[in-house]
Formats: C-alpha cells, structure tokens, sequence
C-alpha cells in the first residue's frame, strides 16, 4: 500500500515531534544518532511494530555502530527489548554487500542499499533462531525491513557490560565456556564470523554471544576462514590470562576435523 500525502505529514510531524522530545532529554549527540537512522521509512516500520502489538515505546540508546544503532524499548506488556536499527545508508555497505552474498541463503540478493541492509537484518535473525536453543543469545522476536526486536540483555535500559570492558573472573572456565559455544553453533550449521570480547556480554549467569549479522552457514566457502578468526580472537584475549591452546586444536575440537566444506 502506498502512503498518501496526510500519512507523510503524519509522519514527519511525528519525527520531528520526536525528535524535539529527544533534543530536550539527551541533548545534541542523541539528536545526532536518531536524525540519521530515524528516517521516514523506519519510521513506519516502528509504528507497524507498535500495531501489530511488538512494541509500546522507544526509549534511550543503547550503542551505536557503523552499521546500526540499538535501542532499547519496551513491549504492551511491559517487557524491556532491544531494537536494532540497521542503517539504510551504511557507510560499510560494500562490505556488507560482499558477505552477504557468499553466504548461499541471500546469494541471489540485489545490489541495492534497501536490499542489502534488509538481508543483514534478516540473517541475524535467522542465526539467533537457529542458535538459540544451544548458545547464550539474545531472542530474537520480529524482523521487519532494517528493525531487529530482540530481547534486551540488561537492567533498565542498562546492557549488561561486554567481556573487553568487564575482564574474566574465570578465564579458564570462560574460555572454555566459549570454545563450546563455537562447536554448538558449527553443529548447528553456523559460524559467527565476527567473535571476540566485544561481542560478548558478561551476565550473572555466564557469557552471551551477541552480534550474529556477520554469522553465516558452515557451507559458505569463506566459513573456514571466519571461523579461524573467530578462534585466534579468543585465543588471543584469553592469552593474556592464562596459556591458551593452539588454534589447531581447538579449530579441530569445534569442527570434529571436517571443514564443513
């Protein structure tokens, strides 16, 4: 359905509404952050969102990124969630463009801004649910267009502090932890492609693996390649605790010796 000219008035005079509100609460820096990923078209799709019953509110952000923004919201029933915002005009589109389509779910996608931030919206969603079940993620609960609505990991609009910022209270136990985590998501057809303490949270209950979009398929040609980062960006933060394995092993331990090729 297209939009007429009284639903575009509508919407401008809600963004802009919006943003006032925003100036008045978080000063220039958060005017900054919403004017450039708040356009018109993920306005819409935070308010069909709010119809369609996912969300109530849009609150403070949470962190920002080349890629996207998330913010932290909440739902009717009052749940607090996470809303990742995917910019449509992201500086790093080439290289998103060029790792989406080595992974055979989204070979045949378009190159086009729209398209391309669509995909990387849609394939973290399809990892989390594919890895939910076995790893510390986040919930995934709606993808619509470049807005990701997941569960919010943290209190009151507080996340909970990454594994760079935090530190290891157990480097032996959490390496380990981590080791796991990388052979549960390969058993399940997946790597993260984008592994190291910044995407990592540390809660009272242990680490959670965060940030999926770069995740792909074992059966992606570059999967071997990713996962081995993925091993030397542990290896390498843990190696400042303890003496870690050889990347061999653990590369052998997560794949059972196969490349998954």
């Amino acid at each position: 359905m297209g939009v007429t000219s009284e639903q575009d008035k509508f919407y401008e005079r809600e963004f802009k509404r919006g943003l006032k509100q925003e100036r008045q609460r978080k000063g220039v820096e958060a005017l900054k952050v919403r004017d450039g990923v708040f356009d018109k078209a993920t306005l819409m799709v935070l308010y069909d969102l709010i119809k369609a019953g996912h969300l109530a509110t849009v609150e403070g952000i949470v962190s920002t990124g080349k890629e996207a923004n998330i913010f932290w919201g909440t739902t009717p029933s009052g749940e607090t969630v996470a809303i990742k915002i995917y910019r449509i005009a992201a500086a790093t589109f080439r290289n998103m463009w060029q790792y989406l389509i080595q992974d055979p779910r989204f070979k045949s996608i378009k190159k086009h801004h729209r398209h391309v931030v669509f995909g990387w919206a849609k394939r973290e969603y399809k990892n989390l649910m594919r890895i939910e079940d076995d790893v510390p993620v986040p919930h995934p609960l709606e993808v619509r267009s470049n807005v990701l609505v997941m569960e919010f990991l943290g209190r009151d609009g507080v996340p909970y502090p990454r594994l760079k910022e935090q530190g290891s209270d157990d480097p032996e136990g959490d390496l380990e932890a981590l080791i796991t985590y990388m052979k549960k998501m390969y058993e399940a057809g997946i790597v993260h492609g984008d592994l190291s303490e910044y995407n990592v949270l540390v809660s009272d209950d242990g680490l959670i693996v965060i940030d999926l979009s770069q995740g792909t398929v074992v059966e992606n040609t570059l999967a071997r390649e990713f996962l081995e980062r993925d091993i030397e960006n542990v290896l390498r933060y843990f190696s400042k605790y303890m003496k870690v394995p050889s990347k061999e092993d653990v590369y052998d331990r997560i794949t059972g010796g196969k490349d998954g090729e």
